[in-house]
């Protein structure tokens, strides 16, 4: 009789610790949570063969997510990314071909998107946690060249979309690692060219209720 006691105490506490386990490692996306990542940044297209080509590493985004079904969320995204570049020795037209500058250019972009998203998650019950995304919305950015005392800067509004992708790596019950990668394309009018470039992003999520 005291076998079959302690063999039913050994199963049932076996049987605790295994959903005390699952509980705290899966993270319940019927509630809410709270991202920040850091971003690096590719340029693609010709926001790289026309002015920056160089990546980014210099970038951070905040998210958050309301659940509303099981494996569906909506929130927000607004993040920040520098671009920045030294070219030597080029000459710049201006004034549509009736002047031209020569001398090292110096060229950044600081762009600042505003999102809506809505996330789909694959599975609740993992160690890895796939879900994609897609981001719509607005940017507002500051595109400056500079030689020597000459600048020419512009202040752009776009379009703002994003498709994304990643994993959730929980941790504990709370917090989970996130890695991602999302393509940002902004279109905007009366402008020489269009921003694309690609996010790769590391991040903690935490939940709540």
């Amino acid at each position: 009789m005291k076998k079959i006691i302690v063999f039913i105490a050994i199963i049932t506490f076996g049987i605790s610790a295994n959903a005390q386990t699952n509980s705290n490692r899966i993270p319940n996306f019927r509630v809410n949570n709270f991202r920040v990542n850091y971003d690096v940044a590719v340029p693609l297209g010709q926001m790289s063969e026309d002015f920056i080509s160089q990546m980014s590493w210099r970038g951070v985004s905040i998210e958050n997510r309301w659940g509303i079904k099981p494996k569906l969320s909506v929130g927000f995204l607004v993040g920040w990314q520098v671009f920045a570049q030294r070219v030597d020795n080029f000459t710049q037209d201006l004034n549509n071909g009736n002047a031209a500058i020569n001398g090292n250019q110096f060229r950044t972009i600081n762009t600042f998107p505003f999102q809506g998203t809505v996330h789909y998650t694959f599975t609740e019950d993992a160690d890895i946690m796939p879900w994609v995304g897609l981001g719509l919305g607005v940017a507002h950015s500051n595109q400056v060249m500079q030689v020597g005392f000459f600048e020419e800067q512009r202040t752009i509004t776009s379009l703002a979309m994003t498709p994304q992708v990643g994993i959730d790596l929980p941790l504990n019950r709370v917090t989970s690692l996130t890695l991602s990668t999302r393509y940002n394309f902004f279109l905007h009018s009366n402008q020489p060219f269009n921003y694309s470039f690609l996010v790769f992003s590391v991040g903690i999520k935490s939940r709540y209720l």
